[in-house]
């Protein structure tokens, strides 16, 4: 994204809090000197504990941990900075500034941290955000491209400072901060509709799972993988359940699956229009004229609805409304959804096979779900 204005800085700006309220790695690109420090320290302001870590500066043995031996067994010790995050009291923000000048060999050491916020033997807790800041390649001092497995880590913004921000708070002296705040309480709800969203479109293109890019400066920025659909889903719910602009939620799904993806991603959801999977359950559907791939989605939606309040009374409904689907509209789109009521933990103690369930009856006999009888 090419920031030319303040709406279109302070969308970015959105979109990196959502990613460090969420503790979702983000990887700032931008040119030098162009506020990207700057406004990831300005969250000292608000509170935040940050750690500032140029990256060149370190070796592979600070994210991985330094061998020593300890009572005839080999420990890895972590660094400082990871101590001082571990024992912090709030929230904090393990800040990578100058990531384009990480060696591949430093690179592969951050893995294990940015997914699994571990280092060494020590574990950071739920309140650390890591946020990394970038130059092109072609800028960087002694730049190098990210390799796949780095780049599918992170959520890609691209960052500017607009002149008439630099103008106004060179002036003021107030510069803008990072928006962070709490998980909404109905996050739940909206990360589960972003969720089904994206089970209808990969169940219609599954090729946009997994599609790594053949060129080595694409492989370093966004491109689809389970991981970062995940992290899409996740930051679209945020950007949604705390009534951000459209535009943040459309910049976090580019920033996690790369342009064209997202933007085909985000145009199927637009067209959907599901019902409310409560209403479903209480009320019924009519799947006699209804497509294929939404009555997919509109079942899925109801899976999702009961899995957040598992009682038998709903757990019954939602067979039935499948073997209503399966019945108007064909066998093939219900039965995923059908399957996965029937799995292990999923149906409610004691609660008796509904009689409906008959239509899926060798289906799920030869999976094993049902009594062959």
């Amino acid at each position: 994204m090419n920031v030319s204005n303040r709406e279109q800085y302070e969308v970015v700006l959105a979109a990196l809090g959502a990613c460090v309220s969420l503790r979702i790695p983000v990887l700032l690109w931008g040119d030098p000197g162009s506020g990207k420090t700057s406004v990831v320290e300005s969250a000292v302001g608000l509170g935040w504990h940050v750690e500032t870590l140029i990256i060149s500066h370190y070796e592979p043995s600070d994210f991985t941990g330094l061998p020593m031996l300890l009572d005839g067994q080999v420990v890895f010790a972590p660094p400082a900075w990871a101590v001082r995050l571990r024992d912090n009291q709030g929230s904090s923000i393990a800040f990578f500034d100058e990531f384009s000048t990480a060696s591949p060999a430093l690179q592969a050491a951050a893995l294990r941290p940015l997914t699994h916020y571990q280092i060494g033997d020590l574990q950071l807790p739920p309140t650390v955000s890591f946020v990394a800041a970038a130059n092109p390649a072609d800028v960087a001092a002694a730049g190098w491209e990210l390799a796949a497995p780095t780049a599918s880590r992170f959520v890609h913004l691209d960052w500017g400072l607009p002149i008439d921000v630099y103008t106004e708070c060179m002036v003021s002296g107030n510069w803008p901060a990072i928006p962070v705040g709490p998980i909404p309480d109905d996050y739940q709800i909206h990360l589960d509709r972003w969720r089904v969203l994206l089970t209808g479109f990969l169940n219609a293109r599954q090729s946009q799972l997994m599609l790594i890019p053949k060129d080595a400066a694409s492989r370093g920025r966004a491109f689809p993988t389970p991981r970062t659909w995940d992290y899409a889903t996740r930051l679209a719910a945020y950007a949604e359940a705390i009534g951000a602009k459209t535009d943040v939620a459309r910049l976090l799904v580019q920033g996690c699956v790369g342009d064209m993806v997202a933007h085909e991603f985000l145009t199927y959801a637009k067209s959907q229009d599901l019902p409310d999977p409560e209403d479903v359950l209480v009320n019924g559907f009519d799947f006699a004229s209804v497509r294929a791939d939404r009555v997919y989605v509109v079942l899925q939606s109801v899976l999702a609805a009961v899995q957040r309040n598992k009682t038998p009374e709903r757990w019954t409904q939602a067979v039935h409304t499948c073997s209503i689907a399966a019945v108007q509209a064909g066998i093939d789109p219900a039965v995923p959804v059908v399957r996965a009521l029937l799995r292990p933990g999923m149906r409610p103690a004691g609660t008796p096979l509904p009689e409906t369930l008959g239509v899926f009856g060798p289906v799920l006999a030869l999976a094993g779900l049902i009594p062959k009888a």
